[in-house]
């Protein structure tokens, strides 16, 4: 069953696009639905019950990030998780001449402030997120 026009009407033109916004109206779904829920961490679950938990710093400034990374650790302190996969890009918006900003600035965050309460760290996996993340270890 074709849905029903007015007889005047070309399809897809702006007309018909009006013609059915008036018709039937507009809905926003981000008005309709708000989040209930805040956005929780990503975990990962094993035998012994959460062994990493996953942080996330796309899109975050350098500041930002160095916040968040601080308080994550704590948290995963708190939960006894003992891994924590930090993605932060591979560095293809940064500036040629600053190189991987978000990458760099977690790298010197675990050598020195952050050294006494993480164990180890290294590059990803491929499967992890490769160069673009980094597994951190914690005390």
């Amino acid at each position: 069953m074709k849905p029903s026009r007015s007889p005047r009407t070309i399809p897809g033109t702006t007309e018909d696009i009006l013609s059915y916004l008036k018709e039937h109206g507009v809905r926003d779904k981000d008005q309709e639905a708000p989040r209930t829920k805040p956005l929780k961490p990503a975990f990962q679950k094993g035998k012994g019950g959460i062994l990493r938990m996953t942080l996330d710093l796309h899109g975050k400034t350098s500041d930002e990030a160095s916040r968040t990374l601080r308080a994550t650790i704590e948290t995963c302190k708190e939960h006894g998780i003992r891994e924590l996969l930090v993605i932060h890009g591979r560095g293809h918006h940064s500036s040629m001449d600053e190189g991987p900003v978000l990458k760099t600035m977690v790298r010197s965050m675990l050598d020195n402030e952050l050294k006494l309460r993480v164990k180890d760290f290294r590059s990803a996996l491929p499967h992890e997120g490769g160069e673009g993340a980094t597994v951190l270890f914690l005390a």
